[in-house]
C-alpha cells in the first residue's frame, strides 16, 4: 500500500522587535506542530518561516539560535530579515512569496507576537483537505481590547462590507490558510493586491470561516495603531470599491444639471430683471463651465476606472484542483511565473 503524498505546509510569520518573547513562541509552536504531524497528519511537513521586518532589537539573532535548535522532526524554523521595516503587510506578502518559490502546498499566515491561537491550525487543515483554497478566520469579540479598538475594527468591516462589497465579517484578520496551487496562480498580483484580507475575501467569498478568541498578551500595546488601520482601510477601499471615483462621476453630473438650470437663471434674468451689467455673462460661464469640467472630470474617471483601476487584480482565477498541472493553470491565468 504506498503513502500518503509529502504535504508542505507553510507558517508565515511577520515579527517587528519581538526580540523578548520570539523564541519561547516558536519552541511552543514547534511542539505543536509536531505533535499534530504524530497524532492526525502524519504525512504534513512543517515549515515556520517568520519574516523579520527589519527589527532594530536582538530579533534576529533569536531567530538565528531557534532556526538551528528548534528544527527537527517534522517541523523546520527558518527565517527571512528584510532589509529595513517595510510593514506588516509587505512582510507577510514576502514569506507567502517565498513559501510559494519553495513548493508550498499550503500557506497559514498568523502573527508572531502569540496572539493567533496555533491550536486553531488543526481546525483549518480540515476545511483544506475538503477542497477549500482559502480558509478564513475570524476573532470573537473581546471585552479586553480597547473600546476604541473594537471600534475601529467595526468602523473597518463595515465599511468593507457596504463601500468595497467584500464579504468581510467582524474580526477577520491575516490569520488565514491559503492553498499553494492558488498563489501559485495569483502570485504576481500579490505585490499589488493592496490589503491580503481584502484579496482573500475577494478570491473566496464563500470560503469557510472558523472563528477564535484572541490571546491577549496583558500589557502589550498593539503595534496595529489607528494610524495602520485607517492607511489599510484606505488601501483597500481604493483598492476595491468603486465608490470614490464613481462619486466624482455623480458629483459631475449633479453640478452640470445644476449648472445648466443657473445658466437658464442667469440668462432669463437678464432679460426679465435689471442685474449689473456683465452679471449675466459672469454667472453664466462659471457655472456652465464648472458643471462640464466636472462631468469631464467624471467621464475620464469611468476611463480610468474601466482601463486601470482593475488592471493589478486578476480576470479571473481558476478553482485548483491539486492533480491538474500548476503550470497549466498559470498559463490560463495569465500570471506571470
Amino acid at each position: 500500500m504506498s503513502s500518503a503524498p509529502e504535504i508542505r505546509a507553510f507558517l508565515v510569520m511577520p515579527a517587528f522587535n519581538e526580540a523578548e518573547g520570539i523564541q519561547l513562541y516558536l519552541a511552543r509552536v514547534q511542539h505543536y506542530l509536531q505533535g499534530l504531524t504524530d497524532t492526525r497528519f502524519p504525512s504534513i511537513r512543517w515549515t515556520v518561516l517568520v519574516v523579520n521586518d527589519g527589527s532594530r532589537d536582538e530579533t534576529e539573532a533569536r531567530l538565528k539560535e531557534a532556526s538551528k535548535s528548534l528544527s527537527q522532526g517534522a517541523v523546520t524554523v527558518t527565517y527571512a530579515s528584510l532589509l529595513r521595516n517595510f510593514g506588516h503587510q509587505a512582510a507577510l506578502l514576502a514569506g507567502m512569496r517565498i513559501a510559494v518559490s519553495k513548493g508550498a502546498s499550503l500557506v497559514i499566515t498568523l502573527d508572531a507576537d502569540g496572539e493567533h491561537p496555533v491550536e486553531l491550525i488543526e481546525d483549518l487543515i480540515p476545511h483544506w483537505l475538503d477542497g477549500a483554497k482559502i480558509v478564513h478566520t475570524s476573532r470573537l469579540a473581546d471585552e479586553r481590547l480597547s473600546k476604541m479598538k473594537g471600534l475601529s475594527s467595526r468602523f473597518y468591516y463595515s465599511l468593507m462590507r457596504r463601500m468595497g462589497h467584500l464579504h468581510m465579517l467582524d474580526g477577520m484578520a491575516d490569520y488565514k490558510l491559503w492553498d499553494g496551487s492558488l498563489l501559485r496562480q495569483v502570485r504576481a498580483y500579490l505585490n499589488t493586491c493592496g490589503s491580503t484580507r481584502a484579496f482573500a475575501s475577494w478570491l473566496s467569498p464563500e470560503a469557510p470561516v472558523v472563528r477564535y478568541r484572541q490571546e491577549v498578551i496583558e500589557g502589550r500595546q498593539s503595534r496595529f495603531t489607528f494610524r495602520k488601520m485607517v492607511s489599510l482601510a484606505l488601501n483597500s477601499l481604493i483598492k476595491y470599491s468603486d465608490f470614490p471615483i464613481r462619486l466624482a462621476f455623480y458629483v459631475g453630473a449633479f453640478a452640470l444639471v445644476v449648472g445648466t438650470l443657473l445658466f437658464i437663471f442667469a440668462v432669463s434674468s437678464y432679460f426679465l430683471l435689471h442685474v449689473e451689467p456683465g452679471w449675466t455673462s459672469t454667472v453664466a460661464l462659471i457655472v456652465f463651465f464648472g458643471g462640464v469640467q466636472c462631468f469631464l472630470l467624471g467621464i475620464y474617471g469611468e476611463y480610468f476606472l474601466r482601463n486601470l483601476f482593475r488592471a493589478n487584480l486578476p480576470s479571473f482565477v481558476v478553482a485548483p484542483d491539486r492533480d491538474v498541472d500548476e503550470g497549466a493553470l498559470d498559463r490560463a491565468s495569465g500570471s506571470a511565473t
